[in-house]
């Protein structure tokens, strides 16, 4: 198997073609590009291989061996006869409109989840801080379905939908985190736990005096 196959395979890059690999003190750049392929028009659906231009994209991807890295992509713009649209071709590793990888971005966040301060995070991944706060408002997580037997409630200063503090609910039993609330609100909390099916369930409710 070529030497350019393996590079591809290590980078999740199976269609690339590796072109060139280029080394820094700090930074890896590697230029590649796709196969060229039939693929559809996201227009009309009509299968095109027609190359319209290439265009020249550098995007920032995970670093290697502890060097930032930098993807030079030599991507395509095909051309439809059928209704004389242009598009580029389809590349699951970058979201429409972005300069950096998908995976770059759940790096990033997982790095979150040690005792490290976001802009250690940026830095040692190559982006900015206020990439990876505008990366944590894609993710979400879907409210719980059941409530646990022992329940714990406690507040904490943010700045979440206005409000100057937050609810957090905790499972001390399987030492979670149960949810976290926007609001501490009497009123919110009621219509939270109303949204419960087996609110009787819950045998011990710890909070303090406040």
């Amino acid at each position: 198997m070529p030497t350019n196959d393996f590079t591809s395979k290590l980078l999740d890059l199976e269609d690339a073609i590796i072109e060139n690999v280029e080394f820094t003190n700090d930074k890896t750049v590697i230029h590649f590009s796709l196969k060229r392929k039939t693929v559809s028009c996201p227009f009309c659906s009509s299968p095109t291989s027609k190359v319209h231009d290439y265009r020249v994209s550098k995007i920032k991807d995970i670093p290697i061996l502890g060097h930032h890295t930098i993807l030079v992509y030599k991507k395509r713009r095909y051309h439809c006869d059928c209704c004389n649209k242009h598009f580029y071709e389809p590349f699951s590793l970058v979201p429409k409109h972005c300069r950096t990888t998908t995976r770059l971005s759940w790096h990033c966040i997982s790095f979150l989840s040690h005792k490290i301060s976001v802009k250690s995070v940026a830095d040692h991944n190559g982006v900015s801080p206020s990439f990876i706060f505008r990366r944590m408002k894609d993710i979400s997580f879907g409210k719980p379905k059941r409530l646990p037997q022992v329940l714990s409630i406690d507040e904490f200063r943010g700045n979440a939908g206005g409000q100057k503090y937050q609810g957090i609910l905790t499972d001390p039993v399987n030492h979670k985190v149960f949810d976290i609330l926007p609001s501490r609100i009497q009123s919110s909390l009621i219509t939270y736990f109303k949204s419960f099916q087996n609110r009787k369930d819950v045998k011990y409710f710890v909070m303090d005096m406040n």
